[in-house]
């Protein structure tokens, strides 16, 4: 298991880990080593791989697997946005039934996927992201793993592109704040505390502090405070620095932070539930521990585009000892709707993973628009069987391992 894992796993993961190597702990041990490991057919002696050394290989039959990743996520694709559809039709009849006035943000998501253009626009996009992205031209893809990738750059893309529409017409009504700036997404300040980050190689965490069940109150939230002003000061200069020497104008840099600092905040983690299988798994036990992580800095993206910046965030929830499946919550009436939490070993993880480019473009309409893209995904599900000869096991019809990655 543990080798596979580690092909799947990029270069940009394992540099990740690197900088929080106690979230390597929350790995079992089987599977630690081979992390921080290259097993992978693209990577020699240690070397890492990069986009320019991704053929595109050959399948049996002659076919390439670009060829069969996009045939795959053609269909992928347009199932993806037949159920975004479905899903707003449905809402829109339900606030019509209830009278409730939906807000002017709301109305502009439900003329975005109810227009069938609009529709037919992001599937091309999705389709040209698919033929660009690296990972679809080194090895044959599943169909769940292209929904994730094909969601995750539509709702990262969406969310950047909102910030260069016109007020009346975006759909999200984000606020934002700062110390030196007012661009800074007011969902990260506020919950700085709870994650773990890392400003080119500078790491920010006040996890073990906040461990401390024996902190007063008092002393606890001043700590919090005096953390946010730190790390979020320390972010905005990066980021400062970052547009200058990039030269953008004062709207694109305005711009530019308000789509970082998004995708730093909850919204980018909702956005990577939203496309993942592992969001399907509910899990609990009280050994349950749940750990998010953010990485930001920069990267040379060649003489054309220049320097980007480059955003890693994982997810992932250890030591839990109890799952049920969306399946089984989401079946009313059903043999399933009272069926109890399956037990699992505490070994199981579920963990999410992501890197982001945001690309600054040229001045037009004095502001530089920013392109966010997804270099890089892992959605991963892996569930361990109880030992049979556990006690506790209480004679339940244990499920076998349970190892999908997609």
């Amino acid at each position: 298991f543990g080798s596979s894992f580690s092909t799947l796993f990029s270069h940009d993961g394992q540099a990740f880990l690197c900088l929080f190597p106690h979230l390597l702990e929350m790995f079992p041990s089987k599977v630690q080593s081979s992390l921080l490991q290259c097993s992978g057919q693209f990577c020699t002696s240690g070397e890492m791989a990069t986009e320019l050394t991704f053929d595109s290989c050959r399948c049996r039959g002659g076919d390439t697997v670009s060829t069969k990743n996009f045939a795959t996520a053609r269909t992928v694709a347009r199932k993806v946005f037949e159920e975004l559809e479905q899903h707003y039709s449905e809402e829109r009849i339900q606030y019509e039934e209830s009278g409730h006035q939906p807000s002017v943000h709301k109305a502009n998501e439900w003329n975005t996927y109810l227009d069938k253009d609009r529709l037919r626009v992001f599937q091309r996009e999705a389709m040209d992201f698919i033929r660009g992205h690296a990972e679809c031209r080194m090895r044959i893809l599943s169909p769940p793993h292209l929904r994730f990738l094909v969601l995750l750059q539509h709702f990262v893309s969406e969310d950047t592109s909102d910030f260069y529409r016109h007020e009346s017409q975006r759909k999200h009504h984000d606020s934002f704040e700062g110390f030196l700036t007012n661009g800074v997404n007011s969902q990260l300040v506020k919950d700085a505390h709870r994650s773990e980050w890392s400003v080119e190689g500078r790491t920010f965490s006040q996890q073990a502090q906040l461990s401390n069940d024996g902190v007063p109150q008092e002393d606890r939230k001043r700590a919090i405070a005096n953390f946010q002003k730190e790390f979020v000061e320390a972010l905005e200069t990066y980021l400062l620095d970052f547009c200058r020497r990039r030269e953008l104008s004062a709207t694109g840099t305005e711009r530019l932070m308000q789509a970082v600092t998004t995708q730093m905040s909850q919204i980018g983690l909702a956005n990577l539930d939203r496309s993942s299988q592992a969001a399907k798994y509910f899990v609990s036990g009280q050994g349950l521990d749940q750990r998010t992580a953010y990485n930001i800095s920069v990267m040379d993206t060649g003489p054309q585009l220049g320097e980007s910046l480059k955003l890693s965030m994982l997810c992932m929830k250890t030591g839990f000892t109890h799952y049920l499946t969306e399946e089984t919550l989401g079946i009313p009436g059903s043999f399933f709707e009272d069926e109890p939490p399956q037990r699992c070993a505490p070994s199981s993880y579920l963990y999410q993973y992501t890197t982001l480019r945001f690309t600054p473009g040229p001045l037009v309409g004095g502001c530089e628009r920013t392109e966010c893209l997804v270099i890089d995904a892992l959605d991963e599900v892996h569930i361990d069987p109880v030992p049979p000869d556990d006690s506790q096991c209480g004679g339940l019809d244990l499920p076998q391992v349970s190892e999908r990655r997609y």
